[in-house]
């Protein structure tokens, strides 16, 4: 179908978990003259997704209201494969839906010439990036914060995934926090590409020309093949994922190009 398979995968995951936790079966569904089983297993198994239907679902399941927006507002970004995320629109965030991918995912590749991925930051350097979105909650920071940890926790201790991050010189050139935070930084990383599975490198100083510098981006691979490949690109108030050979393969070519251009981090100096 076109559109996005990726927003109608998740969409089918959490159509599935709130009519369990409904205590609802698929048979139930049928039944109750909602959906015939081949449509809900349709909609469940990423098939489909209407906003309609999602709508008339969760009033079965008796959703919450916001949550329920959000899973419709999942359904009309599943009717493009290259779509936007607005912090205006989104519930309760617009990384809601790729953190849902980051955790499912099986490889990160991430590029970006000044800024550690958030999976890879130390608390301190997390602390400092957060501080200069000048948020002013005290609670919000926190939740941030915990966010990063939770993230950390869920990709990192998993031995299933493989993750490739390229940075540029000044992801190390800027002051994130402090300099002993910075060295923090540097040591962690240095260590996290020790691990199986992890390969973090930066670009020299002196470097060559290179299609990363159009654009900063992560590129997520999952074992399902139901679940396709997509590109990540954020922005301040959102966010925009790509999918389709065409855009995956694009961003993949450029990667490997500054991958050739890095080093390992232990050897960057």
């Amino acid at each position: 179908m076109p559109g996005s398979q990726l927003a109608r995968s998740e969409l089918g995951l959490r159509l599935e978990a709130a009519r369990k936790k409904a205590g609802k079966t698929q048979s139930d569904i049928a039944e109750a003259k909602v959906f015939g089983l081949t449509k809900l297993r349709e909609i469940e198994t990423g098939v489909r997704a209407e906003p309609g239907d999602v709508w008339t679902l969760c009033r079965f399941y008796e959703m919450d209201p916001e949550e329920a927006k959000e899973l419709i507002h999942l359904a009309d970004m599943a009717k493009s494969e290259a779509f936007w995320e607005d912090s205006r629109d989104a519930v309760p965030g617009w990384l809601d839906l790729y953190l849902a991918c980051e955790r499912r995912c099986s490889g990160l590749t991430y590029w970006h010439p000044e800024l550690v991925p958030g999976v890879l930051q130390t608390s301190a350097y997390a602390e400092a990036v957060v501080d200069t979105l000048g948020i002013a909650s005290p609670s919000t920071v926190r939740t941030r914060l915990q966010l990063r940890e939770d993230r950390q926790r869920a990709m990192l201790d998993r031995s299933d995934r493989i993750i490739r991050v390229v940075l540029g010189p000044g992801a190390f050139e800027f002051e994130i926090g402090s300099a002993h935070v910075m060295d923090e930084q540097r040591r962690a990383l240095t260590e996290l590409s020790e691990r199986p599975g992890i390969d973090v490198r930066v670009i020299p100083r002196r470097s060559r020309a290179h299609p990363g510098m159009a654009a900063r981006f992560s590129l997520l691979d999952f074992p399902d093949a139901q679940r396709p490949s997509v590109v990540y690109l954020e922005a301040l108030t959102g966010a925009r994922y790509l999918e389709g050979q065409r855009h995956v393969q694009a961003y993949r070519e450029a990667f490997e190009v500054v991958h050739r251009l890095s080093v390992p981090i232990k050897e960057f100096e």
